[in-house]
């Protein structure tokens, strides 16, 4: 089979290897779609180190179950998306729900194990997540990224009926969380680095927005209390990763609020803990997102709630053209590469 695979040098190559087997308790899963996330970048800036190189990227996936193994019982014609994080099961973490910080299982597919950028994908069956009718495997692969981490981050912000939230970086998690923000009852304010950014937020359930000038971050806090009548906002998802941006986010908060970090960065943030303490400010770290997580916002893309705009699709071979696009900035929404 072909597949796409990062090596020792962090060149991107498009490898011919040997079709895995789906052994006892796993599933063979034909790749239908894979999307392209901004921690592919990561991972090919070696900031994220896969061990052992060469490594499958593709942490969002989605296709239909070609062959099963001993003692499985999903059907082999199922349509499945494919939850990337390998988990045991049986720990106090997975026990609670906690899939994604499982106690005995620190494998991610596309992270430190092959992902899902390929024709042929072998899983645990209980990482092949069902996709409803009427959801697509385009909108299912990116939702097993962009979509269950919106919803986990959304979850775990503690976000009420008629708070204000700000999702800062509206690309692929971005508007997925101006969405699952809107669905859960928020005002929500975006921040962009494009009109054309600003406008995708708008017409995904934000009401009004910041669009990024030449002074980047500086005056971003203000910019937002003046949106919020002085006040602040309840929640800032913070999607961008820089030290400007994290510490704007935090000087937007109203009393009370919660500052949620959300995905990978190589950038510190330092802060005087009394700008915490006197507001009372809440910091909520996330990762990744549980499975129960995927199934809601697959449950929530079924009954028309969350949709995934596909700014482009790519066959294998245009994958270096998304990451490139992806790179530049460029992207409104999410690319999905078609595998089948």
């Amino acid at each position: 089979m072909r597949a796409a695979r990062i090596h020792e040098d962090l060149v991107l190559r498009l490898d011919d290897i040997e079709a895995p087997s789906p052994g006892p308790g796993e599933v063979l899963v034909r790749v239908h779609a894979a999307g392209v996330c901004g921690t592919d970048l990561h991972i090919l800036d070696g900031m994220i180190k896969p061990d052992p190189y060469p490594m499958t990227l593709g942490h969002e996936a989605a296709g239909v179950v070609e062959a099963v193994g001993d003692g499985v019982r999903t059907p082999v014609g199922a349509r499945v998306a494919i939850y990337n994080k390998i988990f045991c099961g049986r720990c106090e973490q997975c026990l609670k729900g906690r899939t994604n910080i499982c106690d005995n299982e620190p494998d991610q597919l596309g992270f430190n194990r092959d992902g899902g950028d390929a024709e042929y994908a072998v899983i645990p069956e209980q990482n092949a997540v069902a996709v409803p009718d009427g959801v697509d495997l385009a909108t299912a692969s990116v939702l097993t990224c962009a979509g269950m981490t919106a919803m986990h981050a959304t979850n775990l912000s503690g976000l009420r009926l008629g708070d204000t939230a700000v999702v800062d970086g509206i690309g692929g998690v971005g508007v997925l969380v101006v969405q699952a923000a809107a669905h859960a009852g928020a005002r929500v304010l975006a921040i962009a680095d494009s009109a054309e950014k600003l406008e995708l937020a708008k017409s995904h359930g934000a009401s009004a927005g910041v669009v990024l000038g030449e002074k980047g971050y500086e005056s971003v806090a203000d910019e937002l209390r003046g949106l919020t009548d002085g006040r602040g906002a309840d929640v800032f998802f913070e999607l961008v990763g820089t030290t400007a941006s994290m510490l704007a986010g935090i000087r937007s908060l109203a009393k009370g609020g919660r500052f949620v970090s959300t995905g990978y960065t190589d950038q510190s943030l330092e802060v005087h803990p009394i700008e915490f303490i006197l507001p009372e400010t809440i910091f909520v770290s996330t990762v990744a997102a549980t499975r129960l997580d995927l199934q809601d916002a697959l449950a929530l893309a079924a009954a028309g709630a969350l949709t995934v705009p596909v700014a482009a699709s790519y066959p294998m071979d245009g994958i270096h053209d998304a990451l490139d696009a992806l790179r530049a900035r460029s992207v409104l929404g999410r690319q999905v590469l078609e595998l089948a």
